[in-house]
Parts: structure tokens; sequence; C-alpha cells
């Protein structure tokens, strides 16, 4: 890719280096704001429902899109040369809204990046998404790289135009900013979401997930469970073969239960030799027959070190979503994730290697003896 240094006006220059963002990074709206001194006024946007081109034929739109150096966090930005991190742009006092609503008007998170060369602040860089949080550390390094290289850019784009200097210009730097990005994001993303031992997801994704997994349940009415296995006996296979045998046996476990698993099902490591199965449109026969699978399979598989057999069991607890019930989804599913934990240890103390569905008495149970 090539920014069009020489030729282009600086709007176009300016839109095709949004372009070229919105294309590598799943973002929400982006804009960049000049400054003239006393003002900073958006020239370009770029990603999802943001403004057109037509909006900057109509003085009533551009002047709206328009803030003092020194206004919301744009202005913060600008002042400081620093990165501003918006969270929830409702709740933030110095997040300043556009006076019309067809633009970001706070709801959700925003980034404000100066785009400074040399000792020269020349705008800000804006990235918006309509969820509160949004953005995490990895979005921050790379669109503060982004829009140092940018403003560099800029200040060459507007030194070629104004000294009439034919210069052509590389755009290598920012090529490669995205191309590192990409990987810094991917592997953030596989960071965030990935269990490193298992390449299970983690518990993190799958409470996230797990939300809107229960959600689709609930809206079309239909069935969901939840299976928790906890591997018995674990800590006697680390320390009677080592740990790096029982990370061995933890990702053997791992590949019956992706085997096992259907398209749609979700399978997370939530920690140590736990591991959960979420299973949409799942229920009652369909759900023991499926957990009744995985303990045979896991039984009959073991795990070969050099001539000796390492005999695997796991106790697994089930529950299903009930339709009557009302709540946070988050609290649904953390629910839920309580009454399979329940029927789990209920496993355990019973003699392990079995399945049990939850039911409201093993809430008294005593489990203080359960062990691994």
């Amino acid at each position: 890719m090539q920014l069009p240094i020489e030729k282009a006006t600086e709007n176009v220059f300016l839109r095709q280096a949004l372009d070229a963002l919105v294309a590598h990074q799943s973002l929400g709206q982006c804009s960049i704001f000049l400054s003239d001194g006393t003002r900073l006024t958006c020239a370009v946007g770029a990603g999802a429902d943001t403004f057109g081109d037509d909006s900057f034929r109509q003085p009533e739109i551009v002047s709206s899109m328009a803030f003092a150096v020194d206004e919301g966090i744009m202005g913060l930005a600008f002042q400081t040369n620093q990165i501003q991190y918006c969270r929830n742009c409702k709740l933030d006092p110095r997040f300043k809204p556009f006076d019309r609503r067809a633009l970001f008007h706070g709801d959700g998170s925003l980034l404000s990046m100066p785009l400074v060369s040399g000792d020269q602040t020349l705008g800000v860089l804006n990235v918006s998404h309509h969820q509160p949080e949004f953005f995490e550390t990895w979005h921050q390094h790379f669109l503060m790289l982004f829009a140092t290289t940018l403003g560099r850019l800029l200040h060459l784009h507007r030194l070629t135009h104004q000294l009439g200097d034919q210069v052509a210009v590389r755009t290598h730097a920012l090529e490669q900013a995205l191309d590192d990005s990409e990987k810094l994001r991917n592997r953030y993303q596989q960071l965030s979401i990935k269990d490193e031992l298992t390449g299970l997801y983690n518990r993190r994704y799958f409470f996230t997930e797990g939300e809107s997994m229960l959600s689709r349940a609930i809206r079309y009415e239909s069935a969901w469970s939840l299976l928790l296995i906890d591997v018995d006996h674990f800590k006697r296979v680390n320390d009677t073969w080592g740990h790096a045998v029982g990370d061995q046996v933890l990702r053997h476990i791992a590949d019956i239960l992706l085997k096992a698993a259907r398209a749609g099902d979700l399978v997370a490591r939530l920690g140590g030799e736990e591991f959960v199965l979420a299973l949409p449109n799942t229920a009652g026969e369909g759900l023991e027959q499926m957990a009744g699978r995985i303990r045979q399979q896991i039984a009959e598989s073991g795990f070969q070190v050099g001539d000796q057999l390492i005999e695997l069991t796991v106790s697994i607890g089930m529950t299903s979503l009930n339709e009557r019930r009302s709540s946070e989804l988050l609290t649904l599913l953390e629910r839920l994730y309580h009454e399979a934990d329940c029927a789990m240890y209920q496993c355990k103390l019973s003699g392990r290697n079995r399945l049990l569905l939850y039911s409201p008495d093993m809430e008294s149970a005593e489990l203080s003896g359960a062990t691994n």
C-alpha cells in the first residue's frame, strides 16, 4: 500500500490513511480533527455508521464538528500530546458530545491520539466504539504508533505541497506499523481468549461468550446446558509423574473434548484440571448421552508414558437452563456454573468417575471431603 503524498489533496491523503486503518482493524468510527491554532475541526471520517462525504458540503454540519483546542477528550489529547481513553463516554465528565445526533454522541468508548510531528501538534486521531470499555492495551499501543507515523507523514505532505517539491515518499513505516499491528492483534487476541497450555478457550472467554449463548437460548426459547468436567486424582498424576506429564495429560483430555464437541458447542479450560462444555440445543437425555460418551472415552483412552499406562477418569457435573428463570445474563451464567460445580463435587463424594445432574438438595451437601 502507498499513500498519495505528492499528488493528492490533504483530505484524500487522510481519508486513504483512515481507510487503510479500518481495513486492517475491527474498529468502530474513526475520524481526524485538524488544528487551525484555536479550533479542532473534523477533516475526514471512516468506519461503521460514520458521516459521509455529503456531510462536508453542509455548513451547519461542518460547524458542529469543531471544538476549541482545550475542549473535551480530544482537546485534552491535543493539549497534553498524550493518548486519552474515555472508557464510558456517558459517564466521563471530560467527554463533550457533538451537537448533532447523526454523529457519535457518547454511546460507548473513545480513544484520542495526538498527531505530532517534531514539536508541532497537527491534530487528533479519534477512534470510537459503541461498547463501553471496548479498547484494550494493544489497541492503545497500536493506535498511538499509527497516529505518530501518520503525524509525520501529514507534516511531510504539507511540506511537499508548500514547497512544491515532487517528493516520492514511501510509506514503509506505515505499512510496517499495519503489519506489526496485525501480528500484535493476533497475538493479544489469542492470549486474551485462549488457554496457552491446551489451546482451548479460557475462563474469560467462556464467561463472555457464554452470556451471548445464553441470550440466544433465552430469545429463541431453546435448550442450553453445561458440563463441568474435573479430572479425578490429578494431583496424584503430578506428584507421581511430574508436571510436564501432567500438562500432557491435560492436553490429551482437551483433544478428547474438542473431538466430542459439535459445531456450536463451546469448550473451555477454566483452570487447573477443570474444563467446561456449553451445549446449545441440548438437555435431558441428549445431555446425559454427551456426558456419558466423554466420561467413557477418557476412561478407555488413558495416557501412555513409556511402557506404562496412566488410568484417567473424570467427574462430570451437569445442569440445564430453566426457561422460567429470569435474571441478568452474567448472574444466570454464574448460577448455572455453580449448579454444575455442585453436581461435580457430589460426583467426587460419591466415588468419582461418574456424572450427575444438578438437583437443589446438592446445595446443602457437605463438600469438605472432596479432593482431586
